[in-house]
């Protein structure tokens, strides 16, 4: 185990959310951590996806017809098979959030998620 030093105040807000929730200090600030991250990538593919519509059309058109991969407000690569290139994209950057969609806009968003929602 490692101790990491907050402050008192700090401390007592965070035993107490984690007590209105029902659950202990270590799930509370995991799972903080993991809404975080979550916004952090939202936020990320916000942004690249507006990135992309502020390109000019010009630049845009030659990928009509493709779905294309932004990182870091760069195209990173383009393919006319989505499922190629979301492999490609996870193979190259792993977990990272990477903006994979079709050159023309996107009418709906889909979330890749290894989990089951029943």
């Amino acid at each position: 185990m490692v101790a990491l030093s907050i402050s008192e105040e700090l401390a007592v807000s965070i035993e107490k959310e984690a007590a209105t929730r029902g659950i202990t200090v270590e799930e509370y600030l995991r799972s903080a951590i993991k809404r975080e991250r979550s916004l952090s990538a939202r936020k990320k593919i916000e942004q690249e996806q507006a990135w992309w519509f502020s390109l000019p059309l010009s630049k845009r058109v030659k990928y009509e017809g493709e779905f294309v991969a932004i990182h870091d407000l760069k195209l990173v690569d383009h393919d006319k098979d989505e499922s190629a290139l979301y492999k490609r994209m996870r193979e190259k950057y792993g977990k990272l959030p990477i903006l994979v969609m079709p050159a023309k806009g996107t009418k709906e968003i889909r979330i890749f998620s290894p989990r089951v929602v029943r």
